[in-house]
């Protein structure tokens, strides 16, 4: 991997990293919207209005991204040695 490849994937990384931090503050929020909730949603009047919103998703998402960066990391080094 030559240079601009090595520096194209770590711009990738870097923009994968800022849109981690916006995802993560968006799933902040969404919890802090639920955090009041019964332990036990799944018995409760909330569970379809709960467990339909889009935390669980974001949660998905941000591990998906915390993956790739890991793996765009682990291209990079392997390229460095």
């Amino acid at each position: 991997m030559n240079e601009v490849r090595r520096a194209g994937l770590e711009q990738i990384a870097s923009m994968i990293e800022m849109t981690t931090g916006q995802l993560t503050s968006l799933l902040d929020a969404e919890r802090n919207d639920v955090q009041d909730m019964p332990d036990n949603i799944e018995e409760s009047d909330f569970a379809e209005r709960v467990l339909t919103r889009p935390m669980f998703e974001l949660a998905s998402a941000r591990i998906m991204l915390l993956e790739a960066i890991e793996h765009i990391s682990a291209a990079i080094a392997k390229e460095e040695k």
